[in-house]
């Protein structure tokens, strides 16, 4: 069955590498809250560098810091995490691929 009025949002997770204090990497994931958008605005978005999709289509998170408290979905937390390397590329990609329909099965 079809459901024809979906959530205006969805959520997905993320993975990304996190650069440390002693500059070793290590994966880092949280549970991204997308904006739902139509087909015509997911094709335009490809089309635009990594922070502006996050910017538009970034509107919660579930994320914990490194003391495992809750970070709240907040301008300066969005801004502090999009200033992390790779974050925006991460976010926007994992966007994208979540659009891009169901996998197919080999």
């Amino acid at each position: 069955m079809f459901n024809l009025t979906p959530s205006e949002t969805f959520k997905e997770p993320v993975k990304m590498q996190v650069k440390t204090e002693n500059g070793l990497w290590r994966e880092e994931t949280f549970t991204a809250i997308f904006l739902r958008t139509g087909e015509e605005r997911r094709a335009e978005l490809h089309d635009k560098p990594f922070a502006e999709v996050v910017d538009e289509v970034l509107v919660g998170w579930e994320m914990v810091d490194l003391q495992r408290r809750p970070v709240e979905f907040t301008p300066e937390n969005k801004a502090a995490f999009l200033r992390l390397s790779g974050a925006a590329r991460e976010t926007a990609l994992t966007y994208l691929r979540a659009n891009a329909g169901a996998k197919a099965k080999n």
